[in-house]
């Protein structure tokens, strides 16, 4: 059984320009506490690891581009980049879905960021939804 767990979900339309930060939405459903608050908490933009373990994460979002272009989602922990996942727009609007996992490891505790990049074009983003289940 899961020690703590975080849904995480923005269904708005994000333009990110210049490989930018995603912002992953509010907290839809929770549950887990550390000292004086969640395990897994939101603040801005990044996702906070409270506490010391493992961590699943999966990550799924609709995206498109202003261009034809591959479009790629990159999980970073702490700066390091953990996971990816890449799909081909084929023309300027086209949708395609991206999702993939990842397990990180926290030592104490950690940040999470969601960024997008592009080939062609700026990536747009919609529909991103993060859980994070510490096991």
């Amino acid at each position: 059984m899961a020690k703590a767990f975080a849904f995480i979900a923005n269904n708005t339309s994000q333009t990110i320009t210049g490989g930018g930060v995603v912002n992953p939405g509010i907290a839809v459903h929770g549950f887990g506490c550390t000292c004086c608050g969640r395990t897994i908490q939101l603040s801005g933009t990044n996702i906070n690891l409270r506490e010391t373990g493992y961590y699943s994460v999966d990550v799924g979002a609709t995206v498109s581009a202003s261009a034809a272009g591959n479009v790629t989602l990159s999980m970073y922990q702490d700066g390091e980049l953990v996971a990816q996942g890449s799909e081909t727009i084929a023309a300027e609007n086209d949708l395609a879905s991206i999702s993939f996992p990842a397990g990180v490891k926290v030592n104490c505790s950690s940040v999470l960021t969601l960024v997008a990049t592009s080939t062609a074009g700026d990536p747009i983003v919609t529909n991103v939804y993060t859980t994070v289940e510490k096991v």
